[in-house]
């Protein structure tokens, strides 16, 4: 552990929190990288690590320099160096979004010092100091909102090719994410009660898993009839880390946002996924001042 002195010298120094903020974003374009191979070969039963990267059109292999997360698309002005043949601009769009997504949820976590968390009670230093002094429940915690809000993300790449398996595996990272949550309840939705409170009082240990548990199925009750894998897994998945307050809010958001692109031919329907996604990360990332408006907004429509 570095010395305290160091630890202060670092946090005071005026560009952390953007640098953390932009490891973000470049953090999450590499994931985003990584889940159009995924979204590319997963469907053709092609391996994951074997093979580099490839021209989809001529088959060869990409060199690393071109291999950048956006910025080797914009290099060869989207197009591959050796055929010549254009490349999709979708690949580069995927990275930068996944880029935004990982950065909101680092900036509101790690850069925020988690004050954003419906579970956390520390006393907040300023920026990154709380990360820096060694609070790993704290990176655990953005690891695992950032998985949730990545995996549902590669379920909609899949429903955008139309290569979506039949019953995509939500179960598994349901599962995880309950585990998670069982053995470090700071990184937990709020409580159950519609104002975010813990139930049963008699059975602390529990009231985070029974917490989570519920946002799971309240997500799976909200999106089992949505027309896209992204929306019938990705619900309960996300319900897992928001609870039923939030996921709901979600769901709400997500009809209307997919309403109004389809009024405007904006998105395909194929895309309501990725809207879910970017809308499931504002709702991980201010968390904490969402549950106590949707809290609110529940107690004045169904009484206290």
């Amino acid at each position: 552990m570095p010395s305290p002195l160091l630890l202060d010298r670092i946090a005071g120094w005026p560009w952390a929190e953007t640098a953390t903020t932009l490891f973000g974003f470049a953090w999450g374009a590499m994931l985003g990288s990584f889940l159009n191979v995924v979204a590319h070969r997963l469907p053709r039963g092609e391996s994951l690590a074997r093979h580099r990267s490839r021209c989809p059109r001529c088959g060869a292999a990409i060199r690393a320099r071109d291999n950048v997360p956006v910025i080797g698309w914009l290099w060869l002005r989207g197009r591959c160096r050796d055929c010549g043949e254009p490349i999709a601009a979708r690949y580069p769009l995927v990275e930068a979004g996944c880029g935004l997504l990982v950065m909101a949820v680092v900036w509101a976590e790690l850069v925020g010092g988690g004050r954003w968390l419906p579970r956390s009670s520390e006393a907040f230093a300023s920026g990154i100091d709380r990360l820096l002094r060694g609070d790993w429940s704290l990176l655990l915690t953005c690891g695992l909102h950032t998985a949730v809000v990545l995996t549902v993300v590669t379920w909609s790449l899949l429903d955008l090719d139309g290569t979506q398996p039949a019953r995509p595996p939500a179960a598994l990272p349901i599962a995880i994410v309950l585990t998670v949550v069982a053995l470090m309840p700071a990184s937990g939705p709020g409580g159950v009660l519609p104002d975010g409170a813990d139930w049963p009082p008699e059975w602390p240990r529990g009231q985070v898993v029974i917490a989570s548990a519920t946002g799971a199925l309240a997500g799976w009750a909200l999106g089992r009839g949505g027309a896209t894998a992204g929306i019938r897994c990705g619900l309960p998945l996300l319900g897992s880390v928001l609870g039923w307050q939030l996921v709901a809010v979600v769901a709400v958001a997500t009809t209307a946002a997919m309403r109004a692109a389809k009024a405007a031919r904006v998105v395909p329907r194929a895309a309501a996924g990725l809207v879910l996604a970017a809308l499931g990360t504002l709702g991980i990332a201010f968390q904490g001042p969402l549950q106590k408006v949707a809290g609110t907004t529940f107690q004045a429509i169904f009484g206290p």
